[in-house]
């Protein structure tokens, strides 16, 4: 097994952090968090202007 295969291992299970319940939280898990709340800002500012069109079309 490759040595930067391990290192690589050990840098995603790496705990960087807590959650706001004190959990402890890892850079994959961190990645993931940032990703998803990326998609959700997406999501809602797809959903605001929606709410505007639609808004505007029942006037």
């Amino acid at each position: 097994m490759a040595m930067q295969t391990v290192t690589s291992w050990v840098k995603k299970a790496q705990i960087i952090g807590t959650d706001v319940n004190g959990q402890p939280v890892t850079r994959v898990q961190f990645n993931a968090m940032q990703k998803e709340v990326a998609r959700l800002k997406e999501e809602n500012e797809i959903l605001k202007i929606a709410a505007v069109l639609l808004g505007e079309h029942r006037k």
